[in-house]
């Protein structure tokens, strides 16, 4: 039990004073990075979708 005792507060400590946090204007452009990479690769996988329907439409009407 004394391990356990002695993991936390060392976690504690490493979170409190050898942790570097980013500042909130760090955490702000950080944020909004992610939402425009994300909604880019969402717009490239919608598409790809778009276009592969297309396709295998096009193919599946030709075998009719």
């Amino acid at each position: 039990m004394a391990g356990v005792a002695e993991y936390i507060k060392e976690s504690y400590i490493e979170l409190t004073e050898k942790v570097t946090w980013p500042t909130w204007r760090e955490l702000q452009n950080s944020a909004v990075l992610v939402l425009v990479a994300a909604m880019i690769i969402a717009m490239v996988i919608f598409g790809m979708d778009q276009i592969i329907g297309y396709v295998l439409k096009q193919f599946y009407t030709s075998l009719a």
